[in-house]
């Protein structure tokens, strides 16, 4: 009998790690239009026929699991005509549930890396308004005012490095914490990127 509990208890145990190792990703859009279409979930890096997942969307939804012992960043995408009605998202296949909304704009939330990525797309989708508005006032500004624009451009651009550097920081040793430094570590400083490297 000992052994009939021990056994059981190792299962257990077993099973409990092996549901904290895995991600589940649960879809929402409006309403059932897209019924019946293929969502794609595709490795940053590294895709290819063997590593990219796909489901079907039923009911306006759509849903993944796998393992998510390594972490890693992935897109969830739709086939090539319908995306400009339904963002590409970047997601973290990291372990619990991950809440996923796609539209014209989507959005993913519900567990750690995901929440702060959600954050970092935001203030990069902010910070690229920002930066599109004065470019195009430089465009059509008189001589006497382009000076001015360039050093709002040149605060702009420094909190928005600041922004990346502080983030990256934070979050060194993590799927979406490489990411990010991938994505903008070339306007750190030496100083900053030796840093960052010592961590």
């Amino acid at each position: 009998m000992q052994k009939v509990y021990c056994f059981i208890t190792l299962l257990f145990m077993l099973s409990c790690a092996s549901f904290e190792s895995k991600y589940i990703i649960e879809g929402k859009l409006k309403g059932k239009t897209y019924d019946g279409e293929f969502i794609y979930l595709v490795p940053v890096e590294g895709a290819t026929a063997e590593t990219v997942d796909s489901v079907q969307i039923k009911d306006g939804t759509f849903r993944f699991e796998g393992d998510a012992s390594v972490p890693s960043i992935c897109i969830l995408r739709t086939r090539p005509l319908l995306r400009m009605e339904l963002q590409e998202l970047l997601v973290v296949t990291e372990p619990g549930t991950i809440s996923v909304i796609l539209d014209t704009e989507s959005s993913a939330k519900g567990t750690p890396q995901n929440e702060a990525l959600q954050l970092w797309k935001e203030q990069k989708r902010n910070s690229d308004f920002a930066y599109t508005n004065i470019n195009q006032q430089l465009l059509e500004a008189d001589e006497s005012k382009k000076e001015e624009l360039k050093k709002l451009q040149m605060k702009y651009d420094k909190e928005y490095s600041n922004f990346n550097y502080n983030f990256v920081k934070q979050y060194k040793h993590t799927a979406v914490g490489e990411f990010v430094y991938k994505m903008t570590g070339f306007s750190f400083t030496p100083e900053q990127k030796k840093e960052l490297n010592s961590l």
